[in-house]
């Protein structure tokens, strides 16, 4: 890991190029950028995208082994410059990283549409916003459309209802696989057995919820972060559906 980004994680805080001392939190935390990195290393993924800046931690952890590869790291972020004082882009322009970064300071939903007109191809991305299930739907929509097959969207934060809803959702498509977890996929004690007796009463579909019967550990995502593998392109029926 890159030095500079090491020292941050140990101290919490860093002087920007102003040498304003910027107390750092809301971080990705070190042990997940590790993971990230090492996705994009074993995947030797050289386009990837980036929902998300703020302090630019992940960011850093990302194009850091994206320019390791000779590739090109883009990053969205509408409140980049407002809410954060584009400290994100300040820290990865003192780890000497401008020239592999592109940083778009618009709505994501105004950008990806667009990307997908120009053609872009991503083979990695890292979504890590809002926890509104709506706006990630149509960010994963739209990432979907320009994941190469074999490359990888991990969403962050997968403890909220609300992502969690989302990624019991789209983890069954067929055309995606649960790649991994960080930390490791929880079992949660005695839901297995419990499931396992509710599905035998009858229409158990219809009156217990899905969590219930097909518990998160089953599906792989009992964790707070978790990686998505596009393994086939969209080949769903119009009429396609699961319980989620």
């Amino acid at each position: 890991m890159n030095p500079f980004l090491d020292e941050i994680f140990t101290t919490g805080k860093y002087r920007n190029s102003e040498n304003e001392l910027i107390q750092i939190h809301s971080e990705t935390s070190k042990e997940q950028c590790l993971y990230l990195q090492e996705l994009i290393r074993a995947n030797k993924c050289t386009n990837t995208l980036e929902i998300g800046f703020a302090y630019g931690m992940s960011t850093l952890a990302i194009v850091e082994m994206v320019a390791q590869q000779n590739g090109r790291h883009t990053v969205i972020d509408k409140f980049e410059m407002e809410d954060w004082k584009g400290n994100g882009l300040d820290l990865v322009r003192r780890a000497g990283y401008e020239d592999n970064l592109e940083f778009v300071g618009q709505f994501c939903y105004e950008v990806l549409p667009q990307f997908l007109r120009e053609g872009r191809v991503f083979d990695f991305a890292y979504i890590d916003s809002t926890k509104q299930f709506d706006w990630l739907l149509v960010d994963f929509f739209y990432i979907d459309k320009m994941l190469k097959t074999g490359g990888i969207v991990v969403f962050d934060d997968v403890c909220f209802p609300s992502i969690r809803k989302l990624l019991r959702y789209i983890s069954r498509f067929p055309s995606y696989r649960v790649h991994s977890q960080f930390p490791e996929n929880e079992r949660t004690s005695g839901i297995r057995g419990m499931a396992g007796m509710l599905k035998m009463l009858p229409r158990s579909e219809m009156l217990i919820r899905s969590e219930i019967l097909v518990p998160d550990y089953e599906l792989g995502l009992n964790a707070n972060c978790i990686a998505l593998q596009k393994v086939d392109d969209d080949k769903r029926g119009w009429d396609w559906h699961t319980d989620f």
